[in-house]
């Protein structure tokens, strides 16, 4: 891992400096792009949920280039949710470790004052929710660097900082230390992620309510939260649309020849890994095979039996009714 993130720190200043037309023959974009994930491909247990992705910039060369770890059951892009990431300062100092915060999107649905004091409000919540923070890392600022005075993410980089660590570049620890590090970052993140991210306590409470779960304990309505992240994640739900007809897997109702074309569009993806079998800590894995497609009083209802997951139950019930 060491040798990875060294020859980003080493190399990218300098390209991005000299702007070559093409990048991708450069030593640093070959070690943001490639050598960095994957050095820490090797030390994720769970591949299928987390996945290394590095940006060197979509076109010209970034004054903040990033190699990020994005969670798939919370989002499947860096613009949105929360994820573990390493961001290169403007100057090229310093490499911060972080639980950052996706800020495209905020920034576009509510202007960038608004989105910075939402950002440091998350992440003053999300602190609450990891474990005790380990010696190796803290909740400290992070400092980009003399990024231009115009630059579009740098405040917002450091406004969504969770927790981390700071490395300087010319000091970077051992491998050892390095991997550790990693280790107990995505431990936090997951910690993070099964007590809620950064929804609020009262608005988990709510949900669960409003879909007829309003006498869980609160170690429920957390996994039911996770539950939830994972189904109305919209990449998610496209790909599990996608890959089925549309048809409700529950009351087998042709929706298109129902309503039309918006009869697609009400379709719900819900996750067939019962939540009563996850540990409190677990969120459970995305494959579109996990999933089934329900009608939104279909997916109701399922939620509510003892096991989410059977789909035979929920179609007996529905038969039954029909029978009457």
């Amino acid at each position: 891992m060491r040798d990875a993130l060294l020859s980003w720190l080493t190399t990218y200043p300098a390209d991005r400096a000299a702007k070559p037309r093409l990048k991708r023959g450069t030593a640093s974009h070959q070690a943001v792009i490639y050598d960095v994930p994957e050095a820490l491909t090797a030390h994720i247990v769970h591949r299928d949920r987390f996945q290394p992705k590095g940006s060197t910039g979509p076109s010209s060369w970034a004054e903040i280039s990033w190699v990020a770890v994005v969670d798939q059951l919370i989002s499947t892009t860096t613009q949105d949710g929360f994820y573990v990431t390493y961001l290169l300062s403007a100057d090229g100092e310093r490499l911060a470790l972080s639980i950052q915060q996706g800020c495209a999107l905020l920034e576009k649905k509510v202007g960038r004052e608004n989105a910075l004091a939402e950002l440091k409000r998350r992440a003053q919540l999300m602190r609450t929710r990891g474990p005790d923070t380990p010696s190796r890392l803290n909740t400290d600022d992070i400092d980009l660097g003399a990024y231009s005075k115009g630059h579009k993410f740098g405040p917002l980089y450091e406004a969504g900082h969770v927790l981390g660590r700071t490395y300087q570049a010319d000091a970077l620890p051992s491998d050892e230390e390095l991997i550790g590090d990693f280790k107990a970052i995505l431990h936090a993140h997951i910690t993070i992620a099964a007590n809620g991210g950064p929804t609020s306590l009262e608005s988990m409470v709510e949900a669960a309510k409003a879909d007829g779960l309003g006498k869980a304990d609160l170690s429920y309505v957390k996994r039911y939260n996770l539950h939830r992240v994972a189904e109305r994640n919209a990449a998610h739900a496209k790909a599990v649309k996608a890959h089925y007809p549309d048809i409700c897997m529950g009351c087998f109702t042709d929706m298109t020849a129902v309503y039309g074309e918006t009869g697609a569009e009400m379709l719900d993806a819900h996750h067939l890994t019962a939540i009563g079998h996850l540990a409190e800590n677990e969120m459970a894995r995305f494959t579109v095979e996990d999933f089934a497609v329900l009608c939104p009083n279909c997916h109701r209802i399922i939620h509510r039996l003892v096991d989410s997951s059977d789909l035979e139950k929920l179609q007996a019930i529905v038969r039954r009714e029909w029978a009457e």
